[in-house]
């Protein structure tokens, strides 16, 4: 759409440049200063000298000629303003200008000028224009003094932006980002910027849409994964294939982003991603994530640990690697005063249940399982271990989930959470056993 507005808005650099201000009253003075604080050469010439440009000359900020104003004056400047009180005076410097194609201001004059000067807001790091095109000089000063008064929030912004800048994942390099528990809000700001800027993306069936949709539309994203079962041979194939194309796509040139849902150090394989890359001399950064027994427990008000109820927090794996017995978590060793934080846990819950209670643990300590946790569609179950099993049959719990375990594994009364209506039946079935 054309524009009705004859100015371009544009910013000068003045620096170095011959500037000639006819009229030294008030306004003449402040014009005055803002040229010699940007670095112009400033020359004023006025009959009558008023106190602002007479203490920048006593600085020896600029030079003043004393006298009425002659069409010589505009001889070798860059930029001139008229801001006189004399309206043929400052018609004659602005034909003289006109004549000669030197840009030119009139104070509170758009007609007469070919520049205008608008209603500055300045902060760290950044300077603002607001103009109305000489219209509306006071909408424009209210929109300045608007700005001033967010200074501090717009400096914010600015290194927010100035920080995203920096955060551009490399050419040629694995950056292994946790994408926390699936709630884009979560999302670190370096792990946003990564995703921004990455060229391909890697990554599995946990990492939601709603996180791959930050990434450019035309940034390629390869998804590994599958539903179901982790373990075993399948997942050994999918692991190797992973491998393989973080260092195919590195040695291509490629800023590579490996996004796992939760955090990568924390049960997501990282480790074994960043032995093969360093192992083929591909250079790596772990980005941390928000990881599920954080964000899950906030999503449903558990307190991990609590000065009365819980001294300690474990992270346990339910499931076993290849290789590994089952079971291989010794639950006599873990602390009984503390929370207990499984992962994976859900096809093992009826084992896990008998391995707590011939552990020693009671079978009336509380436990809350929360599915699809910073998700739609999250669940949240609870009762006691020795009803732990039934509630996994009854409840169709489904992966991904995590199991709480401990006196202060259940939701704090009275936080908001959600529960749907198969959660609340769930719930009635154990109540009574605590």
């Amino acid at each position: 759409m054309p524009s009705n507005d004859r100015f371009l808005p544009v910013f000068l650099d003045v620096s170095g440049a011959r500037v000639l201000v006819v009229g030294a009253g008030f306004v003449a003075g402040r014009r005055a200063g803002g040229l010699v604080d940007r670095g112009a050469v400033v020359t004023v010439v006025a009959a009558v000298i008023g106190e602002i440009v007479a203490a920048a000359e006593a600085r020896g900020e600029l030079r003043v000629s004393k006298r009425p104003f002659e069409p010589g004056d505009l001889e070798g400047a860059d930029l001139v303003f008229a801001a006189t009180d004399d309206p043929k005076v400052n018609e004659a410097v602005a034909s003289g200008c006109r004549r000669r194609g030197i840009p030119v201001n009139v104070a509170d004059d758009p007609a007469r000028c070919t520049f205008i000067m608008p209603a500055i807001s300045e902060g760290e790091g950044y300077t603002l224009a607001v103009s109305t095109s000489g219209r509306n000089p006071g909408a424009a000063r209210a929109i300045r003094e608007f700005l001033d008064d967010h200074a501090l929030e717009l400096s914010v912004r600015l290194e927010r932006g100035r920080r995203r800048r920096h955060l551009r994942p490399a050419a040629g390099k694995v950056h292994i980002v946790g994408a926390g528990p699936g709630d884009p809000d979560l999302l670190t700001v370096r792990a946003l910027g990564l995703i921004r800027g990455a060229d391909v993306i890697i990554h599995d069936y946990l990492v939601p849409e709603a996180i791959l949709s930050l990434a450019p539309e035309r940034t390629p994203k390869i998804c590994f994964a599958r539903r179901g079962a982790t373990v075993g041979h399948g997942a050994a194939i999918k692991q190797t294939a992973i491998h393989e194309a973080m260092v195919r796509l590195a040695r291509e040139g490629k800023a590579v982003v490996r996004l796992k849902s939760g955090d990568p150090l924390i049960f997501g394989r990282g480790g074994e991603e960043a032995e093969h890359l360093a192992a083929a001399g591909i250079p790596f950064e772990f980005v941390p994530g928000i990881t599920a027994a954080a964000g899950c427990a906030a999503s449903v008000a558990i307190a991990l640990t609590h000065r009365e109820r819980a001294s300690s927090v474990t992270f346990l794996a339910g499931h076993e690697a290849a290789g590994k017995f089952e079971g291989a978590v010794d639950f006599g060793t873990v602390p009984k005063d503390g929370t207990l934080a499984i992962y994976m846990g859900v096809r093992r819950a009826e084992s896990i249940a008998a391995d707590l209670e011939k552990a020693g643990w009671p079978e009336n300590t509380p436990f809350t399982i929360v599915e699809n946790g910073c998700r739609p569609g999250q669940r949240l179950f609870r009762g006691t271990i020795g009803g732990l099993a039934g509630i996994v049959r009854t409840g169709g719990i489904r992966s991904p989930a995590i199991l709480f375990v401990g006196e202060s594994a259940f939701p704090i009364a009275g936080a908001e959470k959600r529960e749907t209506a198969a959660a609340a039946e769930c719930i009635q079935q154990t109540r009574g056993k605590r």
